[in-house]
């Protein structure tokens, strides 16, 4: 092929590529996750990343609608790649209900895709892992949802992450209560504002309020400064709200939020007296009413996760409760709430902090070196035992120097190298190499070597 014919290798922006060593580590957070959800109860489920334009568009707010990548198919029908996992698993609800006992704890863990300017930590395209519990509206199935990822935070987070808390029901009441003079269908105007406050600061926030039609600009400051309240532990304040706002849903909602929270408190606190180091909890769970997130469809309980430290990063979990999702595609109510762990933010994080290495990546594995292309029979027959007992294996697929093959193996991070050569094919012996340690076994019998590898990691 001419040079002029080559097509200049490169990724579209906001898209990324994962070498070996990430997709490993990538491997190991969705195995942690899944695992630890799946030892919860969470079922798991599917649901195609491509979806009819009209169920994703209308549910996440205008803001998202302009990130969604909307297109016309081959049989001119209007279809959405997903902005995430929720709105997909309502649909799926909604169409699978007779087939689902409720209420339903769900994991999934796929990509998603928006259209957003690209940053440090966040890409177009995405891997997200998902818990939902749906069917019921209780404190406990809030704390189920949210306890279940902080103790995924616990072990894939290398120090301090903060877990911050805000309500949706508490937070539109607040607005109502400082901005009387907007219209109802503005509300949604000031949730957006208030989402950018810990990007974009007070004073910038302040003047998007005031220039919603109907606010007053004391009524703005006022709002601003209640969000900003703080008791001595850093939570906002909510005995000065439960004073301030006069509905009895609001102050339900606070006095759960509240229970809610000492709960999680409560359990993070047991997680850490039960670790074996003893060395206290990383994650730190705060009371945040200024927490709005921007997605339309949240109706309770809201929360972002962030790793101290990471300032400006933005978090890496997220969710809330969405009563009214399901609704949208049937008659049937079923409140729901849920959480998303950001796989590859949190994959970014980790690099960020030069914290990758840490994530222990255990050596695994045999690999068998051969000095020349006359030992690959004996080789091949020792590569297919070990793979049919269930042990990962490999082979040199080109014969050459012993010194390279050895480096290979390191850098594939293997456990073991099988050294075969001429003697050893003679005998039926197998030279054995512990890569961590660097112990050797040298002209072992076949079935000796065979026992060994099996117990090997």
């Amino acid at each position: 092929m001419s040079t002029t014919d080559r097509i200049q290798p490169k990724k579209l922006k906001g898209f990324r590529d994962f070498l070996p060593q990430q997709a490993t580590l990538r491997r190991q957070i969705t195995e942690q996750i899944w695992n630890l959800a799946t030892l919860a109860g969470f079922q798991a489920i599917d649901t195609p990343v491509l979806e009819y334009a009209e169920t994703l568009l209308g549910t996440g707010g205008q803001e998202t609608d302009k990130e969604v990548y909307r297109f016309q198919d081959h049989g001119e029908r209007e279809v959405a790649l997903r902005f995430d996992l929720t709105v997909p698993f309502a649909r799926f609800v909604a169409e699978n209900q007779a087939d689902l006992v409720f209420p339903f704890k769900k994991v999934q863990i796929g990509n998603a895709w928006r259209g957003e300017k690209p940053q440090k930590g966040r890409y177009r395209e995405f891997c997200q892992a998902d818990l939902d519990i749906i069917g019921v509206d209780t404190l406990a199935a809030d704390v189920e949802v949210l306890s279940c990822i902080l103790q995924n935070l616990e072990r894939l987070v290398p120090g301090p992450f903060t877990m911050a808390i805000g309500h949706r029901v508490i937070l539109s009441a607040l607005i109502q209560e400082c901005l009387p003079g907007i219209a109802p269908g503005a509300e949604g105007r000031a949730l957006i504002a208030l989402d950018k406050l810990a990007k974009i600061g007070v004073a910038a926030v302040t003047q998007l309020l005031i220039d919603i039609p109907g606010a007053d600009p004391n009524g703005a400051e006022k709002l601003l400064h209640c969000l900003q309240l703080r008791r001595p532990n850093g939570d906002s304040d909510l005995e000065v709200l439960l004073q301030m706002l006069p509905g009895a849903e609001a102050k339900a909602e606070i006095k759960r939020l509240q229970a809610s929270v000492d709960l999680l408190r409560r359990l993070v606190q047991a997680n850490a007296d039960a670790s074996p180091n003893k060395g206290g909890s990383k994650a730190q769970v705060r009371v945040d009413l200024s927490i709005a997130r921007g997605l339309g469809y949240y109706t309770g309980i809201v929360f972002e996760t962030t790793i101290d430290g990471l300032d400006g990063f933005g978090s890496v979990s997220s969710g809330g409760r969405y009563n009214g999702l399901v609704s949208r595609f049937s008659s049937l109510e079923l409140p729901g709430i849920g959480g998303s762990i950001g796989v590859d933010r949190l994959l970014a994080a980790l690099e960020q902090l030069g914290a990758q290495d840490k994530v222990n990546v255990a050596r695994k594995g045999v690999f068998l070196a051969v000095t020349s292309e006359n030992e690959w029979p004996y080789a091949f027959e020792l590569l297919q035992t070990l793979r049919q007992r269930g042990l990962l294996a490999d082979v040199a697929l080109k014969a050459g120097k012993l010194g390279n093959q050895f480096k290979f193996a390191d850098k594939r991070n293997y456990a073991t190298v099988v050294t075969i050569g001429e003697e050893e094919v003679k005998s039926r012996s197998l030279s054995l190499k512990d890569l961590a340690t660097g112990a050797e076994r040298r002209g072992i019998s076949y079935e000796e070597g065979l026992v060994a590898l099996s117990v090997a990691p």
